[in-house]
């Protein structure tokens, strides 16, 4: 049997790092991870995926599944895990272009979901839901996300 290369070794510690504490953090903090107005703290932690790349969506999404088992909505949440993930793969694509970009569109992305899903699962208004989401997911995301990946980018770790 084949040993893993140190790369392959890192980027599977990485990911796990990654899910582990965003669902650590998005379950410490349950009162405002779910919801039409959240400001989910572990969505912080998305600044690191363009430093940490494909391991960094992994960890994410498998975080955001874990974390989700606490959710008040039941099994339909854990399918965020899906547009979780697509958007992650948008922000990589867009690092090279702009950060602030990326984490825009994972904020839009994302409100858009959690929206349909609490309009389905809870019948709230689509529209207003979507606007409280933005606002919240966009603090925690395009606001803590990019402090986060700026002192990262600039400390040099990871």
């Amino acid at each position: 049997m084949q040993k893993p290369t140190p790369s392959k070794t890192r980027a599977v510690i990485k990911t796990a790092i990654l899910a582990a504490s965003y669902a650590a953090l998005t379950i410490s903090f349950a009162p405002i991870s779910f919801g039409a107005v959240q400001i989910r703290v572990a969505n912080a932690l998305i600044g690191i995926v363009p430093l940490v790349g494909m391991p960094g969506a992994l960890g994410i999404s498998l975080g955001v599944f874990i974390g989700n088992l606490a959710s008040p909505l039941g099994p339909i949440d854990l399918l965020s895990a899906l547009p979780t993930f697509a958007a992650l793969l948008i922000l990589l694509k867009l690092k090279g272009i702009s950060v602030i970009a990326g984490l825009a569109c994972y904020t839009l992305i994302i409100s858009a979901w959690v929206g349909a899903i609490l309009q389905y699962a809870l019948g709230l208004p689509f529209l207003a839901t979507f606007a409280y989401l933005l606002i919240g997911i966009g603090i925690a995301t395009i606001g803590l996300g990019y402090l986060l990946y700026t002192a990262m980018k600039r400390i040099g770790g990871i």
